[in-house]
């Protein structure tokens, strides 16, 4: 089991229609942290932040694994941010590269299989178009949202890891505990 992550939408080019990538459950929990600790250190205003706890939320300690996978069109989208949008995730994998911050994990972590999934990310996060935002994603997903849900309470960080907080907590909190549990 494991998870897929596509564009969720139909493209005029139809090489595009099949671009996703599929990763195992423990290289998923790699990907996410990655992100979430460098949108974490980027995101400034409230849409980049939501963005980033978005992606915090595909956290698998929480949900299960093999259950994260998503389309980028699910994402909470603003037509009028798009392209500032877009280009912020563009900068957040740029950064996940460098490995800052999940250079905590050592050794651990499989750069020579995460590196790649980062740039097939990177490609379908590029191929998106603003077109195909569904609207009624961002709308569910913050009525969803309870009063004390953290995107609804200032964005707080983790005092550890200084990462955007979701319903689920830290998800890289969860993410060592996991790695913890299989050593």
């Amino acid at each position: 089991m494991g998870n897929t992550i596509d564009l969720g939408c139909h493209t005029e080019n139809t090489k595009l229609d099949h671009l996703h990538l599929s990763m195992s459950n423990g290289l998923t929990d790699w990907f996410i942290s990655a992100l979430v600790f460098s949108g974490s250190q980027l995101a400034k205003g409230e849409q980049e932040k939501r963005l980033i706890v978005w992606l915090a939320e595909r956290d698998q300690s929480a949900v299960g694994a093999g259950t994260v996978g998503f389309s980028i069109s699910d994402m909470p989208w603003n037509r009028e941010t798009f392209f500032k949008d877009q280009s912020f995730l563009l900068t957040v994998i740029e950064h996940a590269k460098t490995g800052q911050g999940w250079r905590q994990f050592g050794a651990l972590c499989p750069k020579h299989l995460l590196l790649p999934q980062l740039d097939q990310f990177a490609a379908l996060i590029s191929q998106f178009q603003c077109f195909d935002i569904q609207p009624s994603s961002f709308d569910e997903w913050l009525t969803q949202a309870t009063e004390q849900d953290p995107v609804r309470c200032g964005f707080p960080l983790c005092p550890i890891h200084h990462t955007l907080l979701t319903v689920f907590g830290c998800q890289v909190c969860n993410h060592e505990r996991s790695i913890h549990n299989l050593t």
